[in-house]
């Protein structure tokens, strides 16, 4: 059976990048509060969100064109669809976390995500 691709929208995306960045806001603003000991403890998962944040900065076509074919970054909608809210720089980050040392591209570290989520099935 085949599967059935959505179709997301101009303003589908726009809500999605607000989201990314908004899960972002929050974990700067949760390190805030608990205090430059947590933010030094947690430092590589500050660096690997600015890593993965840097691809949601571009223009929403752009972004559409580079991230609409990797399931990885779609499943920012069912995050929205879930509860209104990102969690996909949090779940990426968990992965990369296990990565050896890197220093890929933006959009490459998407598409290893990518790569990751095939072979786990």
């Amino acid at each position: 059976m085949k599967e059935e691709q959505v179709t997301f929208t101009k303003t589908d995306w726009q809500r999605a990048q607000t989201a990314v960045f908004n899960e972002y806001d929050r974990l700067i603003k949760q390190l805030h509060l608990a205090g430059v000991d947590a933010a030094i403890d947690q430092a590589r998962r500050i660096v690997i969100y600015q890593d993965l944040l840097e691809e949601w900065k571009h223009t929403v076509p752009t972004l559409m064109t580079d991230l609409s074919d990797n399931p990885v970054a779609l499943a920012v909608f069912t995050d929205l669809d879930t509860d209104g809210q990102s969690h996909i720089l949090s779940r990426c980050a968990k992965k990369m976390e296990d990565w050896p040392d890197y220093i890929p591209s933006p959009l490459t570290i998407w598409l290893e995500l990518e790569e990751d989520a095939n072979r786990e099935g």
